[in-house]
């Protein structure tokens, strides 16, 4: 079966409830647990931290273990301070926790069973203590976080260190962060070594000063990037103001040209009636005239008519019929796009005139 999802840890608003511990964050946990034991009765704390009253007494030399019969006043309230210890103990945990340790006969196993259930045995306290003080040498400030984030990573590893008996000065924990800061807080580093004591320089103090400084870097970096921001809209503006200068006289030309064409057009129908056709107003004399060749010079026929030109004419048809039709459209090609070029250079000679 499968187990089922355990809610956040849950804690009580008032200073008579203790921490509730669900499997997660028993460092968290621990700590608070013993702040509560300690503020509701420090003699609670004690019989955790050392272990329960045994009532003895002294037989003929040897010690032996009084029968419950046998207790005075003072043996029951030593048992009553392992009883109310306990009873604190399974208030502070969920059914799953308090099930691995119902079996327990006082305060003390119960805490050192949590202990090497969730920190482990002296071995692996050893181990996890190499990897934090391993963690907090080569500790440095990440490239994208802040320094309030970077102290609470900070604290985290020095809490975590004290937790497992490994503790660092006040000075140890100063010095360190201010070589972890980068390069571009080189300029601050050296102000508070030069100005402030580091023997008494509190961390606390040392993370104001820094979050301080970040601000007015941060209010500065703002303050650089709106100006490029007002000089590239002022460029824009005038972009578009020349863009639209040149669209305008764009649009004149074009006018220009449609009124230059237009009159062009209106001078071409009079061409005909200026300039008369072949055979026209040339009196009675050209009708009569005999036309003469001017391949042969011989009279009664024209230049296209001419025997002598088919002749050589019959000569290239041969070479003529072995052409590809892919010449052909290539030849047809050149001649057209020849023909544009010809034509667009005539409107715009008729245009400029």
């Amino acid at each position: 079966m499968a187990n089922t999802p355990r809610p956040q840890m849950l804690e009580g608003q008032s200073t008579h409830r203790p921490p509730l511990f669900i499997g997660s964050d028993y460092g968290y946990w621990k700590n608070r647990m013993i702040m509560y034991i300690k503020g509701q009765d420090y003699h609670v704390w004690r019989i955790i931290a050392n272990g329960p009253h045994i009532p003895t007494k002294t037989v003929e030399g040897a010690t032996l273990v009084k029968l419950e019969s046998e207790w005075n006043e003072a043996d029951v309230k030593l048992i009553e301070l392992n009883c109310k210890a306990m009873s604190t103990l399974y208030c502070a945990l969920d059914p799953i926790e308090y099930n691995r340790v119902s079996g327990c006969d006082s305060a003390k196993e119960i805490w050192d069973k949590l202990e090497v259930t969730y920190e482990g045995t002296n071995q692996v306290k050893e181990s996890k203590m190499n990897m934090l003080v391993h963690e907090y040498e080569l500790f440095v400030m990440k490239k994208d976080e802040n320094i309030s984030e970077m102290s609470t990573r900070f604290t985290n590893i020095v809490n975590c260190l004290k937790a497992l008996g490994k503790i660092y000065t006040n000075q140890e924990n100063v010095r360190k962060i201010l070589r972890s800061l980068p390069k571009r807080w080189e300029a601050k580093m050296t102000a508070i070594s030069e100005a402030r004591d580091l023997k008494v320089l509190t961390l606390e103090e040392l993370f104001g000063s820094l979050m301080t400084y970040e601000l007015e870097m941060n209010s500065k970096v703002e303050e650089e990037e709106v100006k490029p921001k007002k000089n590239f809209a002022l460029k824009s503006s005038h972009h578009d103001h020349d863009n639209s200068e040149e669209e305008r006289d764009e649009e004149e030309e074009i006018a220009l040209m449609t009124r230059n064409f237009k009159k062009f057009l209106k001078k071409k129908k009079g061409f005909g009636r200026r300039f008369p056709k072949k055979g026209e107003n040339k009196g009675e004399s050209s009708k009569n005239e005999t036309p003469t060749c001017y391949k042969c010079k011989k009279q009664g026929h024209y230049k296209n008519e001419c025997p002598q030109i088919n002749k050589e004419n019959m000569k290239y048809k041969k070479k003529a019929l072995k052409a590809t039709w892919d010449d052909s459209d290539e030849s047809d090609s050149d001649n057209n796009s020849s023909d544009n070029e010809v034509a667009n250079l005539c409107l715009l000679g008729y245009i400029n005139e």
